[in-house]
C-alpha cells in the first residue's frame, strides 16, 4: 500500500485586505463626492481592491498547494521534491500530480493520487494519464 500524505486546503484569509481596500474606496468616493482628490482616490482604490483580489487568489494558491506538496514529500523521505503538469481538475476533484524527487540516492518519478478528504496517495512509478 503506497503511503498516504495529508495536504491542508488553502485558507483564502488574505483575501480579507484586498476587501477592506475595496470597502475603504467606497467610504472615501462616497465621502468625497464634494473634494475632487479624496473621490479619485477612493475610485483607484474601488477598482485596485478586487484587482489584487483576483491576483493573490493565483498567487497565493498556488504557492500555498506547492508548498504543501513539497512539505509532506520531504516529511516520508524524499528530497529534492519537483512537480510537473498533472490532470488539473477531473470531474470536479483534483486529478494526480506527476512528481520527480529524490529517494535514498536515487532519482524516483511518481504521482500523488487523491483519495478524497484532502488525503493523497504517493505513488512511485505512475506515468501520468499514459496508463
Amino acid at each position: 500500500m503506497p503511503p498516504v500524505v495529508v495536504l491542508e486546503p488553502w485558507s483564502p484569509w488574505p483575501l480579507a485586505f484586498p476587501a477592506l481596500v475595496l470597502v475603504l474606496g467606497a467610504v472615501l468616493a462616497i465621502a468625497g463626492r464634494n473634494i475632487r482628490w479624496l473621490r479619485e482616490i477612493g475610485y483607484v482604490l474601488v477598482v485596485l481592491g478586487p484587482l489584487s483580489a483576483f491576483a493573490m487568489l493565483g498567487f497565493l494558491s498556488g504557492n500555498w498547494d506547492q508548498g504543501q506538496r513539497r512539505d509532506a514529500l520531504i516529511a516520508i523521505g524524499y528530497e529534492q521534491p519537483l512537480f510537473s503538469g498533472g490532470e488539473g481538475i477531473v470531474g470536479g476533484t483534483p486529478g494526480a500530480i506527476d512528481f520527480t524527487a529524490v529517494r535514498d540516492g536515487e532519482q524516483v518519478s511518481g504521482q500523488l493520487q487523491p483519495l478524497g478528504d484532502s488525503r493523497w496517495a504517493v505513488v512511485e512509478g505512475a506515468k501520468g494519464s499514459e496508463e
